[in-house]
C-alpha cells in the first residue's frame, strides 16, 4: 500500500514540475495577450466588425477568405461572443465561406 502512495506521490511531483516549467515559460506571453486583447476589444472591435460587414457587397470570391481570416484573428472575441456575431452576420447575408473563415 505504501508503495502505491510512493508511486502516486512521485507522479504528482513529476506532473507539477512540468506544469510549473510550462507556466513560467508562457506567463508573460499570456499577460501580453490579455493586454492586447483588452485593448483591441475596447478600441478596435467595432472597426473590425464594420470592416467585415463591409465585405458583404464586394466580389472577392474565394480571395475574400484571406481578409475574413485576418479580421477574425484580430477580433478579440471568445467562442461565446463569436457565435452570436456570426449569427448576426449570417442574417445580414454574409457569405458562409467568409463567415466560416472569420
Amino acid at each position: 500500500m505504501t508503495e502505491l502512495f510512493t508511486v502516486l506521490r512521485r507522479e504528482v511531483i513529476y506532473i507539477w514540475y512540468y506544469f510549473e516549467i510550462q507556466f513560467r515559460q508562457i506567463f508573460w506571453y499570456w499577460i501580453l495577450g490579455m493586454l492586447i486583447g483588452s485593448f483591441i476589444s475596447v478600441f478596435a472591435k467595432d472597426k473590425i466588425h464594420g470592416a467585415f460587414a463591409g465585405m458583404k457587397g464586394k466580389k472577392l470570391g474565394l480571395l475574400g477568405i484571406i481578409p475574413a481570416c485576418i479580421l477574425g484573428i484580430a477580433s478579440p472575441l471568445c467562442m461565446y461572443g463569436t457565435i452570436p456575431i456570426a449569427a448576426s452576420f449570417r442574417k445580414q447575408g454574409m457569405r458562409e465561406d467568409w463567415l466560416a473563415a472569420f
